[in-house]
């Protein structure tokens, strides 16, 4: 190959290298995978009407999953405070949705600095505890009324077809190994990640009134 052919090459090789870039660019503009914080929006009222992707920290109580559409709030990822977005959520409510758990956000940002959203996916946290000194689940319903409503451990695994949204009076079933006996749990934070039908989990919260089980943290067992 003479030069003259080796530059022509050369240059059309670049051409063809910058139109996949500007491509590959105008997908992921036009599509909002360009992830933004809660405060890169809150600070640029040049968002304002445009689709944005915004990852964020759903804020403890700001929620709920009654509401049509769905409300909540978000922060930067990780902050205990600073700029807040307000999101309406138009779509299916992922079942790891919870209070402090990450999401990522599609939306259109409304002249009132409102997230306009049918499009989130949520960044489950990695969590696992030792089952050592939790009650089974036949141990905490033989406790009887001795400890409704005292703070305690019990272990057990998730009952198959169980896991639902956060916002309803269950979050899920545990059982004990052979499916009997079982106890619900009612649970509002985000559920750890991997935790899937049958998965070994130790909560540790209070038995109500009602025999359900709140739960103030869920985690795996170490030894899934």
């Amino acid at each position: 190959m003479n030069k003259r052919a080796k530059m022509r090459l050369a240059g059309v090789t670049a051409i063809i290298l910058i139109s996949v870039i500007a491509i590959v660019a105008g997908v992921g503009a036009s599509d909002g995978s360009y992830s933004r914080t809660v405060s890169d929006v809150t600070e640029n009222p040049d968002l304002v009407g445009e689709r944005v992707r915004v990852t964020g920290t759903v804020i403890p109580g700001s929620w709920n999953r009654k509401s049509n559409p769905m409300m909540f709030d978000i922060r930067d990822e990780g902050a205990s405070d600073g700029p807040q977005i307000s999101v309406v959520y138009n779509g299916s409510v992922p079942s790891t949705f919870g209070d402090e758990i990450t999401a990522i956000i599609t939306g259109v940002v409304n002249e009132e600095g409102v997230l306009e959203s049918d499009d989130m996916i949520t960044k489950c946290p990695s969590k696992y505890e030792s089952a050592t000194g939790a009650l089974t689940v036949a141990e905490l319903l033989a406790e009887g009324e001795s400890v409704i409503g005292k703070s305690v451990k019990v272990t057990g695994s998730v009952v198959e077809g169980t896991i639902a949204p956060p916002g309803g009076l269950v979050r899920f079933t545990i059982a004990d190994e052979g499916g009997s006996p079982s106890v619900d749990v009612f649970y509002d934070g985000a559920l750890p990640e991997g935790m899937f039908d049958g998965s070994q989990v130790v909560l540790g919260g209070l038995l109500d009134e009602n025999g359900v089980f709140d739960a103030v943290n869920v985690a795996l067992s170490d030894t899934e």
